[in-house]
C-alpha cells in the first residue's frame, strides 16, 4: 500500500470524526436543556435540586446559561447564579459517561454563594444568613456603609450569644444527621474555574465573613495541583476591610490532608472590628505567606499601619512582623513612631474568643509634643500594655512611665514618674512623683484632658517622705510655704 492511499484513508477518517463531531454538537445544542437535566438527574455530588431558565449550547461546546438555582431538599437556596457557561468533555456525552471531571470549564457571573469550613476545612454550601441578604440588599442600592451594619462591632452581648447558640445548634444538627450539601468523596474536579463579582459568605469556627465582590481565576485539580487567584471587594463581618488578595496553590496530592502555599493580603483592615477594643478604627494592612496542611496552615508576614491613635498616644509608621498558627495571631518586634520617641511592642491575638495582650516599650517620648501647651518639657520612656477581652468595655490599657531632666513651667526637675491605668474612657494615673532634687512632688490627681497636663492638687515631700507642703488651685500653699511653687498648678 503506496503513501497516497495511506493518506487519503487517513483524510478520509478525519473528515468522517469531524463530520461526527459537527453532527453530535449540532444535536447537543438542540438538546441540551434535556441533557443537562438528564445529568443532574443522575450526579450524586450537589444535593437538592439545580434549575436553569435558559440553557443553549454552541457547535464549539460551550454551554451558557442563565438563572441557575440550586436547592436543598427544604426549599432553600444555596447557589444563585445569574449567568454563567461551562464546557464539557465531548467524548463522556459521546459515550454517556458522565463523571465529575465532564465539565472541564466553569463560568459563574454575578453568583451569590455561603460557604461553611469545619475544622478540617472539609468545605460545604449553605443557605444564606440574614446579614447575607441584608449585604446584597445594600450592595445593589450602593451602601458604602453597609460592612458596619453586618459587623459584631456594636452588638450587645446578649445578642452576640444568641447568635453563637444559633450557630451551634445548626452546627449539631449537621454533626448528628450527616448532612452535606456537597459532597464530592472520592470523586476527583479537574477544571478552569472563573468566578465573576461574586456575593461570598464564608463561615469557620465563629467567624463569619461577607464578602461583596469577589473574582477568582483557577486551575482546580482536586487530584493534583490548584491555582488560585483572587482578589475581592469590600468585605465585612467578623472583620472589615477595603479588600483582600489571594495567590498561590494548594497541593491535594498528599493522602491526608493537602497542603497549602498562599501569599494573602488584607487591605485597610478595620482594627475595631476584630474586637481590639479602644474604638480604633485606623486602618491596618496585613499580608503573610501561609504553608502547611489546610486544616491547620502557619502564616508568617507582616503589619503595617499609617497611624494608629489610642486614648492618650498617636503612634505613626506601624511596622512590625506577624505569625498566625492555631488561630492565633503573634505581633512580633512591632515598631513605630510616636511624639519624636519610638516605640517598640509585642503581643497576641486569638481569633476565635478575640482575646488579646499587647507590651510594648516606649523610648524619648517628647512631651513638648505629646501635651502642647502644657508647659511641661522632658522626654518620656513608658512601659505599656494592652489587654481585652474582645471589647472596648474589658479592654484596658496600663503601665508605668519615667521622664529625664526637664522643667515644668519655669521650675526645673529631675525626673517624673508614676503609672497610668486606661479603661473604657477612664484614664487615670496614681504614684505620680517630680523629683526636684532633695524633694519630690506627689500627687495622685495627676490628669490629661483633651491634650492638657493638669496637677492638682499636689505635695512636696522630703526624702523621708514627710509632707512639707499641700497647694490646690482653690486653697492655694497650707503651711507658710514660699509663694514661687504657685507655679507648680498652673
Amino acid at each position: 500500500m503506496n503513501a497516497k492511499i495511506i493518506s487519503r484513508k487517513i483524510i478520509k477518517i478525519l473528515a468522517v470524526a469531524g463530520l461526527l463531531l459537527i453532527v453530535v454538537l449540532w444535536i447537543l445544542s438542540y438538546s441540551v436543556a434535556s441533557l443537562f437535566n438528564y445529568v443532574m438527574a443522575r450526579q450524586h455530588i450537589l444535593a437538592g435540586t439545580v434549575t436553569v431558565k435558559q440553557i443553549s449550547a454552541s457547535l464549539t461546546g460551550k454551554v451558557e446559561f442563565s438563572e441557575l438555582y440550586w436547592k436543598d431538599y427544604g426549599g432553600h437556596t444555596l447557589v444563585y447564579v445569574p449567568h454563567g457557561s461551562f464546557r464539557v468533555r465531548l467524548y463522556d456525552v459521546l459515550t454517556d459517561n458522565f463523571k465529575s471531571t465532564t465539565v472541564q470549564e466553569l463560568t459563574l457571573d454575578e453568583p451569590q454563594i455561603s460557604l461553611a469550613f469545619d475544622e478540617k476545612m472539609k468545605i460545604d454550601f449553605v443557605g444564606h444568613s440574614r446579614d447575607f441578604a441584608a449585604m446584597d440588599e445594600m450592595v445593589r442600592g450602593n451602601d458604602k456603609n453597609w460592612t458596619n451594619k453586618v459587623s459584631r462591632v456594636g452588638k450587645t452581648e446578649e445578642q452576640l450569644l444568641e447568635e453563637g447558640r444559633k450557630k451551634r445548634r445548626v452546627q449539631q444538627l449537621k454533626i448528628e444527621e450527616g448532612w452535606q450539601n456537597f459532597n464530592r468523596e472520592n470523586k476527583k474536579l479537574r477544571l478552569k474555574l472563573a468566578v465573576n463579582r461574586c456575593r461570598l459568605e464564608i463561615f469557620f469556627r465563629d467567624r463569619h465573613y461577607l464578602l461583596s465582590s469577589v473574582n477568582l481565576d483557577g486551575n482546580i485539580d482536586t487530584a493534583g495541583m490548584t491555582e488560585l487567584k483572587a482578589y475581592t471587594g469590600i468585605f465585612g463581618g467578623t472583620m472589615i476591610g477595603r479588600g483582600m488578595s489571594i495567590r498561590g496553590a494548594i497541593d491535594f496530592a498528599p493522602k491526608n490532608v493537602p497542603e497549602c502555599d498562599l501569599n494573602i493580603s488584607l487591605f485597610d483592615v478595620d482594627p475595631s472590628s476584630l474586637g481590639l477594643g479602644l474604638n480604633i478604627h485606623d486602618k491596618m494592612t496585613l499580608t503573610a505567606r501561609f504553608s502547611g496542611d489546610v486544616s491547620h496552615p502557619v502564616g508568617a508576614g507582616m503589619v503595617n499601619m499609617k497611624e494608629l491613635h489610642i486614648p492618650g498616644l498617636d503612634f505613626f509608621d506601624v511596622e512590625g512582623k506577624i505569625r498566625y498558627e492555631e488561630a492565633m495571631l503573634y505581633f512580633d518586634n512591632v515598631k513605630a513612631k510616636v511624639y519624636g520617641g519610638s516605640l517598640a511592642a509585642d503581643g497576641e491575638y486569638n481569633m476565635d474568643s478575640r482575646y488579646y495582650t499587647i507590651k510594648g516599650r516606649g523610648e524619648k517620648l517628647k512631651t513638648r509634643r505629646a501635651l502642647q501647651g502644657s508647659h511641661l518639657h522632658c522626654e518620656v520612656d513608658m512601659d505599656i500594655t494592652l489587654k481585652s477581652k474582645g471589647n472596648a468595655k474589658n479592654t484596658v490599657a496600663f503601665g508605668s512611665f519615667v521622664s529625664g531632666k526637664g522643667r515644668y513651667g519655669i521650675i526645673p526637675f529631675d525626673k517624673i514618674s508614676g503609672s497610668f491605668n486606661n479603661a473604657y474612657r477612664d484614664l487615670t494615673f496614681s504614684d505620680v512623683a517630680i523629683d526636684i532634687g532633695k524633694y519630690k512632688i506627689v500627687t495622685d490627681a495627676f490628669n490629661i484632658k483633651e491634650g492638657k497636663l493638669k496637677l492638682n492638687p499636689i505635695h512636696l515631700v522630703d526624702e523621708q517622705g514627710r509632707s512639707i507642703l499641700r497647694y490646690t488651685r482653690e486653697s492655694g500653699l497650707n503651711h507658710g510655704v514660699e509663694g514661687d511653687l504657685h507655679h507648680v498648678g498652673e
